[in-house]
This record gives C-alpha cells, sequence and structure tokens, in this order.
C-alpha cells in the first residue's frame, strides 16, 4: 500500500512541477534556517555539560557588600577554595585559576600572542574532562606541569608532538608535559595554555599583609559539592566561614563580603556576576527560537494555501477515489504520505543549504559558534531530522488532508469550487504570513536604529583617529619619555600620551576609601585608571573645575562628574582619597563625565591617577609581565605611512615583541559585535521570511487567478487595463498586509522595548514610529510586485480565450 501511496505522490509531482518546486523551495529554505537554528540551540542550551560531574561543579561568587552598596563578581581570594575543602565536608574538592594577561610564546623564531593562558592548581584534570592526545594526565599532580590544547600544539609543531618541547615566554623557559584537544565552543571558560600554580610568580596577594590575603580577589574558584547538592544550604556555609575567617578584617575595611555558588551548567544563561567572561543573552535565545517557529509557520502556511487553492483542480480525482470505493481515512493517508514526501525533498535540498551556508557563508562568525552537520560523528542528529520530517509533513499536511478528503464525490464530478471558509481561512493564513514578515522588519530596522545610535553617541572623549599602541616589559616602559619624544616629533602624530587600561573598556572596581562631604573617609566602589599628564587634551577629555596634572608628579588626582554626584560633594577640590591604603591624594580637578565603558552600563564614580613610567621598585618577576598603552592622536592624512614609522621607531625601543595596535574605535566596536552579529542575522531571516511568503504568494496568486479568467476577461472587454486589473487583484491581498503591519508593530514595539532593557543609553522608540510604516511599506510594495509579476500573463492575455474556455 505504502508503495501505491508513494507512486501516485511522485506521479502527481511529475504533473504539476511548479507547484511542487514553489513548494519544495519554500519547505526546503525554512527547513535550512531551522537546522542552523536547532544546531545553534542545541549547543547553547548544553553550555559545559561536556563535563561529567557538571551537576556537582558549581563556581563560587563574591558578593561584596560596601556601605549598603552591592557587587558581585566572579573573583576569590586565593586560598578560598582550599579552606572551605578543609573546613566543609559539604565541599568535596576545589580547582581555582589565575588568568593571565596575553603572553608572547615562542619557539624557534614562531611567536604568537595567547589571550587564554592560566596558572591552575593540580587536580584540575580531575574536576574538569579533558581529552589528552600527548602527556599522561596522572603526572599532573606531581609534578609542575604546562598543558597546552591542540590548537597550540598544532600552531608551532603542526602534527609532531610536542612533549618536551621547550617554549620561551619574556626570557623564561617552559617546558610542555601534556596536549589536550580543543574545549568545546560552547564551555563558559575556553583556555589555550595552563601553568601548574605552584609555578606562579606573581601571587596577587603577596603584596598584602595576610590578613587581607582573604579579601585579595583575583581568582576564579570552583568547587565540587555532592550530588543532588541543594544550593539553598551554601548559606550556612558562607556565614560560618565569613564569622571565622573574615568579620575582624572586615569591620576594619568596614565592607562584609558573601560567598555564593552557581551551578556550572548555568554560567552561561543565568550568572548575574559582574567581571564575568562573555555570557548568553536570553532575549538572543528567546527571539531565535521565535524567528525558528516563524520561519516554519511561514512555510506551513504556503503548503496550506497551495493545497487548499488546489482544491478545485483535484476535486475530481478524489470523487473518483471515492466512487471506485477508497474511503476518507486511506484519502487522509494518500494526502499526508504527499506532504511528508515533500518535507523529505525538501530536508534532502535543506540539509545542502546547510552545508553551503557553515562552509560559504560567515554564518559561524555571526553566532559566535562552530557549528557542523556531521551524521558520521552525531548519528542521533539523523534520527532527530527523520523525526523533524514526519512532525513537519503532518502539521503542514493534516489540514488539507482533513479539507480534500471532505469533499463530496457528486459535487467534486459537478465542477467543484472552494467554498467560503477554505478562501477565508486562506486569507487568514496569508494575514499571518505577513504580520510575521513586518514583525521581523520593523525588528530589524529599529536594531539598526539603535546601533546607529550606539556608534553615533557623543562619548565624551574624541575616539577618530586615536591608535592604542601596547608596551610590553619593565624594560620598555622604562623607555616612555624618550619614545614620547621621538614620536612627537613627527608631523602626522598629533598628541602621545599613556594609559593602564584602554579607554571605553575599563573593567573591574576598586574600594577606596574617600572623603563625604563632612571629610569623613567612607569605602567606596570605584572605577580607577591611572593616565599620562596630556591624556586629557590627546583624548579630548573635558575638565570643568580645578586643574590637570602638573608637569612633576604629585599626589593628585581627577574624579568624575559621578563621583561628584555620588559623594555629595559641595566643594570636592582636595578631598582626599586613600588607594591601596597607603596612598594618600588629593582631588585637584573633576572631568565631564565620558563613557569609560560600554553603553550598556551607567557612568559610575572614577578615579583617575597620575601614571609615572616609573618601574625602579617593580619586583624582578613581575618586571616582565607589566603593560602599559600608548594614546596616540593621528593625523588622518597617510596613515599607512605613520603606521610604518611607528613599527620601525617601537622596534627599536623594543625588539623581543611584535608591533601591537589598534584604533581606539575598532576597539569600541567590538564592545556590540554580538549586538551588531544579531541585527545581521534578524535582517537575513527577515529576508527569508518575505522571500518564501513572496514564494506561497506568487503560487497562490497563480491560482487564484486562474479561477478568475472568465471575470477578468470581462472586465477587459469593459474597458479596464492591465493596471487596473493587477491593482484590483492585489487590492485584497495589500489589505491583508496592511491589516497585518498593524498587529506586527505592536510585537515589533514589545520585543525591541524588551531587547533595548540591555542599554543604559538607548533611542526612543516612541520617537520612531515611521520606522513602523517603512516596514508596512515595504512589505506592501513586495507583495504588490510579487502579485503583478504573476497576475501580468493573465492580465494581458486574449479575453475571448478565457470566455470561450469558460
Amino acid at each position: 500500500m505504502s508503495g501505491t501511496f508513494l507512486k501516485t505522490t511522485l506521479r502527481h509531482i511529475y504533473r504539476e512541477k511548479m507547484y511542487a518546486a514553489i513548494n519544495i523551495a519554500g519547505l526546503a529554505i525554512a527547513v535550512a534556517c531551522c537546522l542552523i537554528l536547532g544546531l545553534w540551540l542545541r549547543n547553547e542550551l548544553t553550555y559545559d555539560q561536556h563535563n561529567k560531574k557538571h551537576k556537582q561543579i558549581y563556581r563560587l561568587v563574591t558578593e561584596l557588600n560596601t556601605n549598603g552598596k552591592i557587587d558581585k563578581f566572579i573573583h576569590t581570594s586565593q586560598t578560598v577554595g582550599k579552606t572551605l575543602t578543609n573546613e566543609y565536608a559539604d565541599v568535596k574538592d576545589y580547582v581555582r585559576f589565575l588568568a593571565n594577561r596575553q603572553l608572547l610564546l615562542q619557539y624557534e623564531g614562531r611567536s604568537f600572542y595567547w589571550d587564554k593562558t592560566a596558572y591552575v592548581s593540580n587536580n584540575v584534570f580531575d574536576v574538569f574532562d579533558h581529552e589528552f592526545i600527548y602527556g599522561d594526565p596522572a603526572t599532573v599532580k606531581n609534578s609542575h606541569f604546562c598543558a597546552v590544547s591542540e590548537s597550540f600544539a598544532k600552531k608551532y609543531w603542526g602534527s609532531e608532538n610536542p612533549v618536551g618541547k621547550t617554549v620561551t615566554s619574556e626570557g623564561n623557559g617552559i617546558k610542555i608535559t601534556h596536549v589536550f584537544k580543543d574545549l568545546p565552543v560552547n564551555s563558559h571558560y575556553r583556555y589555550d595554555v595552563l601553568f601548574s600554580d605552584d609555578a606562579s610568580q606573581n601571587r596577587p596577594d603577596s603584596r598584602y599583609p595576610p590578613k587581607y590575603a582573604l579579601w585579595i580577589q583575583a581568582y576564579y574558584t570552583y568547587l565540587v559539592m555532592p550530588e543532588d547538592y541543594d544550593i539553598r544550604n551554601f548559606k550556612d556555609i558562607s556565614e560560618s566561614f565569613y564569622k571565622r575567617h573574615m568579620a575582624e578584617t572586615g569591620k576594619e575595611l568596614n565592607m562584609s563580603i558573601r560567598l555564593m555558588i552557581e551551578p556550572l551548567a548555568d554560567i552561561h544563561y543565568n550568572s548575574d556576576a559582574g567581571s564575568d567572561f562573555p555570557k548568553g543573552n536570553k532575549y538572543y535565545l528567546y527571539g531565535f527560537i521565535a524567528v525558528g517557529i516563524f520561519i516554519l509557520l511561514v512555510a506551513c502556511i504556503n503548503y496550506i494555501n497551495l493545497a487548499t487553492a488546489r482544491a478545485a483542480g483535484r476535486a475530481e480525482e478524489v470523487g473518483m477515489r471515492k466512487i471506485l470505493g477508497s474511503g476518507r481515512a486511506r484519502l487522509i493517508m494518500q494526502f499526508l504520505g504527499e506532504s511528508i514526501t515533500f518535507s523529505f525533498f525538501a530536508m534532502l535540498l535543506g540539509c545542502c543549504l546547510v552545508q553551503a551556508a557553515l562552509v560559504l557563508t560567515p554564518i559561524n562568525q555571526l553566532l559566535g559558534t562552530k557549528l557542523t552537520l556531521d551524521f558520521m560523528t552525531e548519528p542521533m542528529l539523523a534520527v532527530w531530522i527523520f523525526l523533524f520530517i514526519l512532525g513537519f509533513g503532518f502539521i503542514s499536511g493534516i489540514y488539507p488532508a482533513l479539507y480534500l478528503s471532505s469533499i463530496a464525490p457528486l459535487s467534486a464530478l459537478a465542477r467543484y469550487k472552494s467554498g467560503k471558509k477554505s478562501i477565508k481561512l486562506r486569507e487568514l493564513l496569508v494575514l499571518v504570513q505577513f504580520i510575521i514578515s513586518v514583525t521581523v522588519i520593523a525588528c530589524t530596522l529599529l536594531m539598526a536604529l539603535q546601533m546607529k545610535y550606539i556608534y553615533n553617541k557623543s562619548l565624551g572623549f574624541d575616539k577618530e583617529n586615536k591608535l592604542i599602541v601596547t608596551l610590553r616589559t619593565a624594560d620598555t616602559i622604562d623607555k616612555i619619555p624618550v619614545i614620547k619624544k621621538e614620536l612627537s616629533a613627527k608631523s602626522n602624530i598629533l598628541g602621545v600620551s599613556i594609559c593602564n587600561k584602554i579607554p571605553g573598556n575599563i573593567q573591574g572596581l576598586s574600594a577606596l576609601m574617600i572623603d563625604n562631604n563632612d571629610g569623613i573617609p567612607e569605602q567606596i566602589p570605584t572605577k580607577e585608571m591611572s593616565v599620562g599628564k596630556d591624556f586629557l587634551e590627546v583624548m579630548g577629555i573635558e575638565l570643568t573645575a580645578g586643574r590637570g596634572f602638573q608637569e612633576k608628579p604629585d599626589n593628585s588626582v581627577l574624579v568624575n562628574e559621578a563621583m561628584v554626584k555620588k559623594m555629595g560633594w559641595e566643594q570636592p577640590m582636595g578631598k582626599n582619597i586613600s588607594i591601596n591604603g597607603n596612598y594618600a591624594a588629593k582631588v585637584t580637578g573633576v572631568v565631564k563625565d565620558f563613557h569609560y565603558a560600554s553603553l550598556k552600563s551607567d557612568i559610575r564614580p572614577l578615579v583617575i591617577r597620575r601614571l609615572a613610567a616609573d618601574t625602579r621598585n617593580v619586583p624582578p618577576p613581575q618586571r616582565n609581565l607589566m603593560t602599559m598603552y600608548l594614546v596616540l592622536n593621528l593625523s588622518p592624512e597617510n596613515i599607512p605611512d605613520t603606521l610604518g614609522f611607528l613599527e620601525n621607531r617601537l622596534k627599536e625601543f623594543d625588539p623581543e615583541h611584535p608591533f601591537e595596535f589598534e584604533f581606539l574605535e575598532d576597539s569600541l566596536n567590538k564592545l556590540y559585535l554580538s549586538e551588531k552579529n544579531q541585527m545581521v542575522l534578524i535582517g537575513t531571516f527577515a529576508v527569508i521570511c518575505i522571500f518564501i511568503s513572496c514564494i506561497g504568494l506568487f503560487g497562490l496568486t497563480g491560482f487564484t487567478t486562474e479561477q478568475r479568467k472568465k471575470e477578468i476577461a470581462i472586465r477587459k472587454v469593459s474597458g479596464a487595463s492591465t493596471t487596473q486589473i493587477i491593482v484590483m487583484l492585489a487590492r485584497n491581498i495589500e489589505l491583508f498586509v496592511l491589516g497585518g503591519a498593524v498587529i506586527a508593530s505592536l510585537m515589533a514595539y514589545y520585543a525591541i522595548d524588551t531587547w533595548l532593557t540591555e542599554f543604559k543609553y538607548r533611542i526612543n522608540i516612541n520617537e520612531n514610529l515611521w520606522i513602523f510604516l517603512i516596514a508596512a511599506a515595504a512589505a506592501m510594495a513586495v507583495t504588490f510586485i510579487t502579485v503583478a509579476v504573476q497576475s501580468f500573463r493573465i492580465a494581458r492575455s486574449n479575453p475571448v480565450n478565457s470566455i470561450r474556455q469558460e
């Protein structure tokens, strides 16, 4: 029986090639989009779950309370994990990471910078799963180790086993002991080089008295808890730990700390800690799920509309089958078989489109991951796709099957015509299609408007033609006065200064003792940066009160307007600020608020210190780890020549390190890369939605105009022009698009208003309602063109032929 069904379906597809092509094309594009989104969703929803102990691993988070101001961040002290493990039975084990700065690692003339490096406790491979390629993991606990990723190993040695090889970093030799496979893309913390924690010579707490050790937050700590651990029980551990080890010092510092834990698998989407790794955005997740459903719905609607519109053409077939003894159930099975067959062909074509998209387009880059469609390594993927075919075929085909199988045999043989209910349903489904299409178009336009606002918003400093050059090691930093003098002599370099943090991307908080309006010191969480004397001039930052830095370094600091407002200062000049407990400074100037961080966050209080390029007191182990940034204001003329000059001159001062530079504007744009990528993706899906809708509309218009040939002929005989007939045929559809635009505008308004909550500085949607008119107009224009192209042939045909055929 199934063979008969398949033979009938294939014969039907062959006979109506245009109908089959329209359906399969629309379904294939929808399937390809859903496959890509499905692969991405699977990747997103399984973050860190490749670790066998992921249900037992928790990340330790620190909540700092400073005078009622709560700040939550992922850093902890060095000893907290070990102490918790030793003193509390619930804590089974721990791992701590000390993230290192960017390292230049060299081997026989091959030099590469690596950002993802860390010192880690020796039990890391007992807690987190790694697949080893070279080296015995059992030896890790018994010796100093340096474990590197497969990508790292291939970069220097290709397919050769690098164990035993020695790379050089800042003059120090590092022996490779292990090589592990690259961590999965869906790991919240990824690294390429792990050093034994015992090898660290730069412990952040080493410069402070022992009683402050637990307050120096610089490590990432992960705890192993019992299976099915109730996270609420950790509150008692946190309170007990604080009372035993930190309460006394907390009173002295006028601060308190609460330890919290986050399940490993929840970190990517549910963590609210600051200074974190890049996290997932639930709104993106919901948005892409909605897009996938929308595209599937549009494709299903196409199939339903085309199938029901063709009812008159298939009525005779249904009537004859019923007269010959076919029951309704058999007919339903036949029509469902057709839709599943269409789904099967669409899936084959869709898989080809997915493979082409993954290879030929930047889809992985836009999604921020590495998707693959590999049935050999993931056979379950084929099973899920097969189930998807059945489900998709059933959903899209069930109504047409029920509708077509309900046609009475006598009415079918007496020139069957679609009923009013069928026509109304098709009109409703077309309305739904364009609600979806206009919604996605409006969302894309509003997102583009927000990104334009972000890129054009004044940041409080000049970002154009500003070059950031990285200087490494204390020896090079000692040469900054000479470097500045030589670079300033170049006519295309309009200004040179230095800073310790890149403007526009300042992370982290410092707890400083700051005088309130009454002169009483208070502990205040504050952003902090150190700059050269002429930093304000080079960056174009406005000084609103007091004076800037003088030629000779003194104990003066500058603050921003947000600090003045926060402290309630009536007269900020002369207020004391204590930095690191041993550096007393006085406020001598106030700068106008500028956006030192992303526009997703408010401008918080900021302290700007004078940075002196003096490294005489830096301990030897830390000298090679020092980093500073040159900030150069360049003339826009002949920038390549200026860059060449800079590279040649800086190589003379530091021949060991390559020339590292980045334009400030590029650095700032990276802050919004995920939003930009999302806008591009949503825009692409908007085009796909419209395209699929138009494919269906093209086919539907063809059938409806064919049924109205006699009416069109009479109108032409009565004097109607081709244009008037096309407008008549398009009028009803355009009314549906217009009605759908109203509903779509409300949906888009809500969606984008939710998306904009991520930004502290955002457009006002109410001031940009014209966007919805553009989205509606675009949809109406595309719709009219589609209907006009299909209607033109019949509108131009000889009316006599149409009347005779009737």
